[in-house]
């Protein structure tokens, strides 16, 4: 399947509070329901909405991904030990598609979505930055989605310990601590 960049449009940010307002009503009260992914900063993209649902313990993640699909949702291959991943269809997803990401609030995997995201929406320059790159990999992909995400995990990873680096030296200048990066 092909991948085909489009510009950001506030209707998925209505999109998103529709189905946040719809999963709040079929899960247990305890989780948190997040907007991530370039539609929470944004930009443009394949127009996907990340939801990033947080449950409290790794054991809960089964039954959230048990009602998920019994209400329409669709595992999907990208799982892992430390979340699991559904998707809105069980085609290759498409723009106003929804992609759920299930951990545990405490696992580093929930804090990478939340970091990733807060640093993006505090960096509008970063965000740009991240949005001509996907350009650049779908063309450099030959629009082959497959392709075209192994080159963008390299650099939101990139992105990643940036926005970690960055939280860091942050918290160590909070604490009084004196950074030396300027010396």
């Amino acid at each position: 399947m092909s991948v085909i960049i489009k510009e950001f449009s506030t209707k998925l940010i209505e999109r998103f509070i529709q189905e946040k307002c719809r999963l709040f009503k079929l899960l247990p009260i305890n989780i948190k329901i997040e907007h991530v992914g370039s539609s929470a900063v944004f930009i443009g993209g394949k127009n996907i909405i990340d939801i990033l649902i947080g449950v409290p313990k790794h054991e809960d993640m089964i039954s959230i991904k048990n009602i998920l699909t019994k209400n329409g949702y669709f595992e999907g291959h990208d799982s892992h030990e430390d979340r699991i991943f559904l998707a809105s269809t069980k085609e290759e997803t498409g723009e106003g598609d929804f992609h759920i990401h299930i951990c545990p609030i405490k696992e580093e995997s929930y804090e990478n979505f939340i970091i990733l995201r807060n640093f993006l929406k505090n960096n509008p320059e970063k965000a740009q930055e991240y949005l001509k790159k996907k350009y650049e990999f779908a063309k450099e992909a030959n629009f082959d989605r497959k392709k075209y995400k192994a080159l963008k995990s390299v650099y939101v990873s990139e992105l990643l310990t940036e926005a970690k680096n960055r939280a860091l030296l942050r918290a160590t200048n909070a604490n009084g601590i004196e950074n030396r990066s300027k010396i």
